[in-house]
């Protein structure tokens, strides 16, 4: 099968996980808005929870993890077994000893290292965040190990696997243990037990599919025959992108309870809830499209990946725009699903909605150059990007407060992007788009024209928008789209990709 059918077969089973995901993620969200004791405290402590988490993340792997993904193709290609043996046993330990000493280092001196930080401990909502620290940080050791194990599992292109485990097993299970515990009175606490109780399970199936693919062709050996001074270099570029992105991240939460509350802080969280699945097409398509990168520039095909380049950078906007469209024109109705306080998210949410979009229309660029070797390019970039976040957030969140927080991470996005592709244009000369790129135009615009029109129409008929409208316009939104590129866009290269992908499933 031709790597394009293989990127849509892996992509997409990882796609429909996301819509999974999506919809339970919104039920599981508005049930525990209409059964916390209090919805909003709850969520902003499991914001700075959670932040806290990512934040300590890069330093469990100290950038080995984004090593998996680029370098084990390459020594499969090599057919270098000692080397993926060697890197696959320091990885896990050094993940597992790392991410136990943070958790001992944070839980015996969290009170020392909150007061450096100029919180007044003895706040009562920091006391409520405090006492649900030590299930934060078991959180924390077991969320580490199993990212490096989806990693690992990406970098041997098993996608479908981490998807199946993490989106088809972890997340429904996730959700029915919130409803249990919910309900038998654990409320907040048992929201974080069923966090945990999840990811131990997603753990343990990525172990498993670990565990057969390394007892074919590879065994335990503590080696480090695999580092040199390019895997160092790799690794520690994807160590402070890593810690930069995750500083920028816990930054606007802070400075938003600290400017704010930890219940405004709540609301902005919620947002997050629509906007993390805007990508997630592009997400879906970059779990399976960066090893396979990295296998097409070390076999030095460059007019294969440009090509490849294009057709997924146009399905990606096709496929993400309906959501875009409805996330907008709905954004009030969404929000107000969750009680009329987190309508007051309503310019974050479109703020951030148009700066993913952006990111979007210029499809795998970032990956494209890291995977290619142009990782330093894109460290210097994140690097320039990521300070000018933080001074933004700085000068805008005490004026502007969740706004000014969104307003300041759409510019880091958007300018990212610009000058990630300019790197990308003048290194390998690759271009998102064909000559035909009108076309997709074209589709957008009579999409959203047909949207307008069809929604407007219903809404004379619809008194209160309530949770299954809104599924049924989403679906709506994404069939009109579908159809309209069917019709005005579908040129013979998709053709030709759709009759293999077919031939595949007969077979």
């Amino acid at each position: 099968m031709d790597k394009r059918s293989i990127i849509i077969r892996h992509a997409s089973f990882s796609f429909f996980g996301s819509i999974l995901i999506t919809a339970l993620a919104f039920f599981l969200k508005f049930y525990l808005v209409h059964n916390f004791i209090d919805a909003t405290l709850s969520f902003g402590v499991f914001a700075l929870g959670v932040s806290m988490i990512e934040f300590i993340a890069p330093f469990s792997s100290m950038g080995f993890g984004g090593v998996a993904t680029r370098y084990i193709p390459k020594w499969k290609i090599d057919d270098d077994s000692i080397k993926i043996s060697g890197f696959l046993t320091f990885i896990s330990l050094f993940s597992l000893i790392s991410s136990l000493l943070y958790a001992l280092l944070l839980y015996s001196h969290h009170t020392k290292i909150f007061q450096i930080l100029g919180v007044e401990v003895g706040q009562n909502e920091f006391t409520a965040f405090f006492s649900f620290l030590p299930l934060f940080l078991v959180l924390m050791v077991v969320k580490n190990l199993a990212s490096i194990g989806n990693q690992l599992l990406v970098g041997f292109q098993q996608v479908k696997k981490s998807v199946f485990f993490s989106d088809f097993i972890g997340f429904p299970l996730k959700f029915i243990l919130v409803v249990i515990l919910i309900y038998f009175g654990f409320d907040f606490k048992g929201y974080l037990y069923a966090e945990i109780i999840s990811a131990i399970v997603i753990l343990i199936g990525f172990s498993y599919f670990l565990s057969h693919i390394i007892s074919k062709h590879y065994y335990f050996k503590i080696s480090l025959d695999w580092l040199d001074k390019k895997v160092m270099i790799y690794a520690g570029t994807f160590f402070i992108l890593g810690f930069l992105a995750k500083f920028s991240n816990l930054l606007d939460k802070w400075l938003i309870q600290e400017y704010m509350s930890i219940k405004n802080l709540g609301i902005y969280y919620m947002t997050f809830a629509f906007i993390e699945f805007l990508p997630f097409v592009l997400k879906s398509i970059n779990k399976i499209f960066a090893p396979i990168i990295s296998e097409i520039w070390e076999q030095k095909k460059l007019d294969e990946l440009h090509e490849l380049y294009r057709f997924f950078t146009k399905w990606t906007v096709l496929l993400s725009y309906p959501l875009l469209f409805f996330i907008i024109f709905f954004c009030d109705d969404l929000l107000l699903l969750f009680g009329s306080d987190f309508i007051n998210g309503r310019f974050t949410l479109i703020i951030l909605s148009m700066a993913h979009f952006f990111s979007i229309s210029l499809g795998s660029v970032r990956t494209i150059l890291q995977m290619t070797d142009h990782h330093i390019q894109v460290f210097q970039i994140t690097l320039l990007k990521s300070v000018l976040v933080i001074l933004l957030l700085f000068i805008l969140v005490p004026k502007f407060q969740m706004e000014g927080a969104a307003f300041a991470l759409a510019i880091g996005i958007i300018i990212n992007n610009i000058l990630n592709y300019m790197i990308l244009y003048k290194k390998l000369a690759l271009v998102p788009y064909s000559q035909s790129s009108w076309r997709v135009l074209m589709t957008i615009l009579f999409s959203s024209s047909v949207l307008v029109l069809s929604f407007d129409y219903l809404a004379m008929f619809i008194s209160h928008m309530y949770w299954y409208w809104l599924i049924l316009f989403l679906l709506y939104a994404y069939i009109v789209t579908i159809i309209s590129s069917r019709v005005l866009c579908f040129s013979e290269q998709d053709k030709l990709a759709l009759k293999n992908l077919l031939n595949k499933k007969k077979e």
